[in-house]
């Protein structure tokens, strides 16, 4: 029987491969490949979303309370006087402050910090305590320089207690001082 010209090219060795046999190793390169890519695209993914995830567990960072700055206490009398001792990002005037004194964990109500020189009179419990605050420049701010008194009404502060005294800005930060008397 003699070859037809439709019947398929023989190599020499009698097999019957054909001609598409090195298209057949490139697509298997291709799809080796691909697999490559996708590999390192999900690499690159996977330490993306965990930078991410990371990052989300950090806790954001705390409202900076160096804004207002006080000095040591000073226990004199048996009631307590500090300063002002740094003021940034001021001037803040007076009407936006509230004060908050806290003794032995017990929190007096929150009162809006009163004018210059003036008193401002808060309750504990049965004790009564006077918050004044003396503006020594006159800006109608607290400032750097300016003194705070706290005592008691009439009479030292009450013995073996722990202090504190808040002064918030419009609801953001606070400025804190922290004493006991013994």
């Amino acid at each position: 029987m003699a070859a037809s010209r439709d019947s398929p090219a023989r190599d020499g060795n009698g097999g019957g491969l054909s001609r598409a046999t090195p298209l057949a190793r490139d697509s298997i390169r291709d799809g080796r490949t691909l697999q490559f890519v996708i590999f390192i695209f999900a690499a690159v993914l996977l330490v993306v979303a965990a930078t991410f995830y990371v990052a989300s567990l950090v806790p954001p960072r705390p409202i900076p309370t160096d804004r207002l700055v006080f000095s040591d206490v000073a226990l004199i009398d048996g009631n307590v006087s500090f300063l002002v001792q740094n003021e940034s990002g001021g001037p803040y005037p007076y009407s936006g402050f509230e004060a908050t004194l806290v003794v032995n964990d017990f929190p007096s109500p929150s009162v809006a910090l009163g004018p210059p020189q003036s008193i401002v009179r808060v309750s504990i419990g049965p004790n009564a305590y006077r918050i004044t605050w003396r503006d020594a420049d006159g800006d109608d701010a607290p400032s750097a320089g300016d003194s705070f008194l706290i005592s008691g009404d009439g009479t030292p502060l009450p013995s073996i207690s722990a202090y504190e005294f808040d002064l918030q800005w419009q609801n953001t930060w606070i400025a804190k001082a922290f004493w006991t008397t013994g």
